[in-house]
């Protein structure tokens, strides 16, 4: 009989002490999350989550906090690269945060009140339940609950647009001349973010859409740069020329260019 898991499920057995949880101070998300819950601002352990290796883990930080420093300090690109793709695709709502071989997703958004974090590679399949969303984890035996105020057929569609955007990502990153995902990841178990229907979808939806990553990066840059002139020339009242600056921060990246 599988085992069905939710936020209030860990309220409830933390606050009776039937759960005996790990105890951290800190986490860095990674390939061995699972998921987490943000159990509330009166828990006195704000996160429960939990990891392949380690089992349940609460924390005193946010579900919000822990992907901020992923996204910060771990992701290649950081959230710069991340909203790009959610522009391409003409994602409205940021729901997930790609990483390739990774891709966490909020049921709801990561501007909820309460942002509830699952690890797609990590779960083979997903139901509605009760008004919510229900996912299965890999091995087929634990299920997992999330409350989604806006029902199922809504949570359905993000995730949906989770995997494409995680697509984009990888393929950017592989360097894979069109084509879209990770070869070496479909040859894995079967899970949600590499399902044979959703990635049939992603590749018609992708085909011919694909930039490259060094076109991404530029424009990031571009867009740095007019940050940093906002910065100096109106906000510390610097007295420099936009042009002045253009030829300083030029001066700088021939500074760093790969010489041999």
């Amino acid at each position: 009989m599988m085992t069905v898991y939710s936020r209030e499920y860990y309220q409830a057995g933390l606050a009776e002490g039937k759960i005996k949880a790990k105890k951290l101070d800190k986490y860095r998300l990674g390939p061995d999350f699972i998921l987490a819950y943000d159990l509330g601002p009166a828990a006195s352990y704000r996160t429960l989550l939990v990891d392949r290796k380690q089992g349940e883990i609460v924390l005193r930080v946010t579900t919000k906090t822990l992907l901020a420093h992923f996204v910060n300090e771990d992701l290649p690109g950081g959230y710069p690269l991340q909203d790009k793709l959610y522009k391409l695709l003409g994602i409205r709502e940021q729901h997930v945060i790609s990483a390739g071989h990774v891709a966490i997703f909020s049921p709801e958004s990561f501007h909820a009140g309460l942002v509830d974090l699952v690890a797609l590679q990590r779960m083979r399949g997903m139901e509605a339940c009760q008004g919510g969303l229900l996912m299965t984890d890999l091995a087929g035996v634990n299920c997992y609950f999330f409350q989604v105020k806006r029902g199922y057929a809504n949570a359905s569609r993000q995730v949906k647009e989770a995997v494409e955007h995680n697509a984009l990502y990888c393929s950017l990153f592989h360097g894979l001349a069109g084509q879209v995902g990770c070869p070496v990841c479909r040859q894995g178990d079967w899970n949600l973010l590499y399902g044979p229907s959703y990635q049939q979808a992603v590749e018609a939806d992708l085909a011919g859409r694909i930039p490259s990553l060094r076109q991404l990066l530029a424009e990031i840059k571009a867009e740095e740069k007019a940050v940093l002139k906002q910065i100096l020339l109106d906000e510390l009242g610097l007295p420099l020329l936009p042009d002045d600056l253009d030829y300083a921060l030029k001066q700088a990246e021939k500074k760093l260019l790969f010489r041999i």
